[in-house]
């Protein structure tokens, strides 16, 4: 399991990794990537896995349902730049952003490696922690999914790395890890 979350009618919503089952029993298929379980524990349903008109995650990793039912969900893993949203019963409703598609913490269009995505009623808008391949939090539009505002530690603008040159080596650092780069 890789992220949960609790919504209105009190069900627990549960995002699992079903491709890094390291030993299935056999016979019996893995979970589904998302479950739904009621507040005494009963499997409710599960669904979720690539599908038609959507980009489904390479690693799932977070999960949200919204006050208006809707579920969305982030994936962390390579060519993660995308956030879904479904209805409660599995039906794909809108994709933010294009797998393998980022273009670093100003895109406006794509997310990359997203931890997870919060929900915000007052203002119908999404969160999205956007700190796996960027270093920002991205809000979208609910509805619409067009990009309303960004920001970056301590309310910065969100920036790439700079490089640094090293022994003919050049490297980025910044947020929580460092990338090298031959050069």
């Amino acid at each position: 399991m890789s992220g949960l979350t609790v919504d209105l009618n009190d069900h627990v919503w549960v995002i699992t990794r079903p491709r890094e089952v390291v030993r299935p029993v056999e016979g019996k298929p893995a979970a589904p990537p998302i479950m739904e379980f009621d507040a005494a524990g009963n499997f409710i349903q599960g669904w979720g896995g690539p599908g038609q008109g959507y980009e489904w995650p390479n690693a799932e990793h977070g999960v949200t349902v919204d006050s208006k039912g809707f579920v969305w969900i982030a994936g962390r893993g390579k060519d993660d730049n995308q956030i879904l949203k479904f209805t409660r019963d599995g039906k794909f409703v809108m994709q933010i952003g294009r797998s393998a598609q980022s273009k670093g913490n100003t895109d406006t269009t794509n997310v990359n490696l997203p931890a997870d995505v919060t929900y915000y009623a007052k203002t119908n808008e999404i969160f999205v922690a956007d700190g796996y391949g960027n270093r920002r939090v991205i809000v979208f539009d609910a509805d619409s999914g067009k990009f309303k505002r960004m920001w970056g530690a301590f309310g910065n603008v969100p920036t790439d790395p700079e490089p640094v040159e090293d022994s003919g080596r050049v490297e980025r650092r910044g947020g929580l890890r460092s990338q090298q780069v031959d050069g």
